[in-house]
């Protein structure tokens, strides 16, 4: 079971509220960072990248949504973060999400987590 994922930003606190925007869960000051909290146990904190720090790049997390296709990429765009609807063979697919432009992480609609 996973208890909690972190990840590492140069803007945790606007990080944090859209990715709560997106998974549709609330958001918390957690001290070091910010906590979305997933009221399952599993929670995703976001913490600030010390400046001048390289990005990884990756951050290997897949998050569900109950939002559409649609709506994800209308925060994709609002955000100015680039964003593009992959469909592996024999799947739904998935939506890649490029946070702040460097940071993957991978957004499942109700639709492609059913898949």
């Amino acid at each position: 079971m996973i208890l909690r994922v972190s990840m590492k930003v140069r803007d945790p606190r606007h990080v944090a509220a859209v990715l709560a925007e997106i998974v549709d869960r609330p958001v918390v000051d957690a001290g070091a960072g910010w906590l979305i909290t997933s009221g399952q146990g599993s929670d995703l904190e976001v913490l600030e990248r010390p400046e001048g720090a390289p990005s990884s790049g990756e951050c290997g997390i897949a998050l569900a949504t109950p939002l559409t296709i649609a709506e994800v990429f209308a925060i994709a765009g609002r955000e100015g973060w680039p964003a593009r609807h992959r469909r592996p063979q024999g799947t739904s697919g998935v939506i890649e999400l490029l946070l702040e432009g460097d940071c993957r992480i991978d957004v499942l609609t109700a639709e492609m987590q059913g898949a």
